[in-house]
């Protein structure tokens, strides 16, 4: 079940309530974008194409996977030419203000206005994750639990007027300054009359914008930096409390355990050992594998495919994305434990590093079992981690005996097509089902990079251009896809090129279409989600044996 969370949200949007209306994915325009008025708010966003959008008569201007917001009233229209390719995500909602507030009675009126119009200029793409939930809520779920909806919806909006806001003020980037020393100088001796003077503000009145801007003090923000690194320290090392104690800046190990269980609420020697944790996930496969350790985290960030209800975070998925979300959103949690990528970790730190210790799985270096074991130690729960693998393995078993009446010794490519890019891959993410669990053998030339690493690291896919496929002939061949408009040009190229034509697989058409969105995922649960899928089609594919 979910949960929702009050927050401090935009000044907008407290005391708010919301209807949703529609929430869809489509590959073509909408008949309602005819130039009629709308009669709710309206969220657009074009993940891909090219598409003549006009509001109100007036042609707007588009950007790489832009994302538009229209208040009601407006006229929209949208065209694209029929030859191109669109991917289109589109909710409308209404707001509910409160304006009413006795005992008895809540009185709500209809909002209107929305801060922001037109053209977002924010990259539409860290918002997808949003999207996919809320168009998953409205075909499942809404009527049985409205309120992930509405909490997805809010996240969403929520977070597009903190990315929208303006440049910040000569205060915050006053502010920013000391933020910045505080983070690398945390181990040291440092008074807020020098942090004032740093910036040349009255101490009283930079401790003031300082509790407004982090919602604490400079000295309690300084306290929960050296205490959430303790913690991490305490976590992946076997240092002892006073050599822990030393390293972020306490003289005194008494006082250190003092401070430490006064801040965290418990004991340094026992917080290691502590098994409820209260974690945040900053990471889809994360979040995955402790749903699969048998833990449901606070707040994540989640993906489409895992049955999992808690608060949902929009997060970057790269060091390059904005961050966006609130420090509120986190502070109402309260965690004991953050958990991310090793790609996201600076500006997690930049961010959020005084609200819970961050604690990064590196993500390359690791195979699919390294991240579960590595996850499983921090939250004491290595026995479920083992007995996940026993249990994966043992199903794998019997899925490789039952396959081999119908691939026996043959070889087996998976093939990457989005938009104009072709990949083939090896024994990471997309290539973990077929060539570890199932065993199934690779193309020569993929099994030659997989030769020169360690399982699951290292190699993950080799670009190739249409005319090369040839060199990676099997037996069956997995295209996966994310539009139909890929499906149309995987379909197009067999036809149309010698080198697809005269590939085995697709001689005899021993060829299969997966989702790229949820073979992309590279965690324990969707993996066995992944292998009763690849299991299903190759048993309904002609049987290798009986060509031979």
């Amino acid at each position: 079940m979910s949960t929702i969370t009050l927050v401090n949200s935009s000044p907008f949007l407290q005391g708010v309530v919301y209807e949703i209306a529609e929430a869809w994915q489509a590959s073509q325009v909408p008949t309602w974008a005819d130039g009629r008025q709308m009669e709710h708010h309206t969220l657009i966003y074009i993940a891909r194409g090219n598409v003549k959008l006009e509001a109100n008569g007036r042609r707007e201007k588009q950007t790489r996977q832009a994302l538009y917001i229209y208040c009601p009233g407006t006229e929209i229209k949208m065209s694209v030419s029929t030859k191109e390719e669109l991917q289109l995500y589109w909710i409308s909602f209404d707001i509910y203000r409160l304006m009413k507030k006795e005992q008895q009675v809540r009185e709500y009126h209809r909002e209107p206005q929305f801060p922001l119009q037109g053209l977002i200029r924010l990259g539409g793409s860290q918002f997808k994750q949003l999207f996919d939930l809320l168009v998953a809520e409205g075909q499942l779920w809404r009527d049985q639990n409205p309120f992930s909806s509405q909490q997805y919806l809010h996240d969403m909006l929520d977070g597009l007027l903190r990315y929208a806001e303006p440049v910040l003020s000569d205060s915050d980037m006053r502010l920013k300054v000391t933020l910045d020393y505080l983070q690398n100088h945390y181990r040291e001796d440092i008074r807020v009359n020098e942090l004032a003077k740093m910036v040349e503000l009255h101490p009283s009145y930079y401790s003031q914008l300082f509790k407004q801007l982090m919602n604490k003090s400079p000295v309690s923000f300084l306290t929960h930096l050296r205490i959430n690194r303790a913690q991490e320290m305490l976590l992946l090392t076997d240092k002892t409390v006073r050599d822990v104690a030393t390293e972020v800046g306490y003289k005194d190990e008494f006082y250190f355990s003092r401070r430490f269980k006064e801040t965290s609420g418990i004991a340094p020697k026992s917080f290691a050992r502590k098994r409820d944790k209260r974690i945040i996930s900053l990471s889809q496969a994360y979040t995955d594998h402790l749903y699969t350790l048998g833990l449901t985290p606070c707040a994540a960030q989640l993906h489409r495919f895992l049955p999992l209800r808690t608060k949902s975070l929009t997060l970057p998925e790269h060091a390059a994305d904005p961050w966006g979300i609130s420090r509120e959103a986190f502070l109402s949690e309260q965690p004991d434990l953050i958990l991310c990528k090793d790609n996201v970790l600076s500006k997690a730190r930049e961010h959020i590093n005084d609200i819970a210790p961050i604690i990064a799985i590196p993500w390359l270096s690791l195979d699919v079992y390294g991240h579960l074991f590595k996850i499983a130690e921090l939250v004491n729960r290595e026995q479920e981690a083992e007995s996940w693998i026993q249990a994966h393995e043992r199903t794998a078993e019997g899925y490789r005996k039952k396959l081999r009446s119908v691939t026996g010794s043959g070889t087996v490519a998976v093939c990457v097509c989005r938009q104009h890019e072709l990949r083939m891959y090896g024994a990471r993410n997309i290539g973990h089902v077929l060539y570890r669990s199932l065993q199934l053998m690779p193309p020569e030339k993929i099994q030659q990079q997989l030769s020169q690493h360690s399982a699951g690291t290292g190699y993950n896919w080799t670009a190739i251009q249409p005319d090369e496929l040839h060199e990676y002939d099997s037996d069956f061949i997995f295209f996966a896809v994310e539009t139909e408009g890929d499906k149309r040009r995987v379909l197009e190229m067999q036809r149309r090129l010698p080198a697809w034509r005269r590939h085995s697989a697709i001689l005899k058409q021993r060829f299969f279409f997966i989702d790229w969105n949820k073979w992309l995922i590279y965690a324990p649960h969707v993996i066995g989600q992944q292998m009763d899928e690849a299991v299903r089609l190759l048993m309904h594919s002609p049987s290798l044996r009986e060509s031979i």
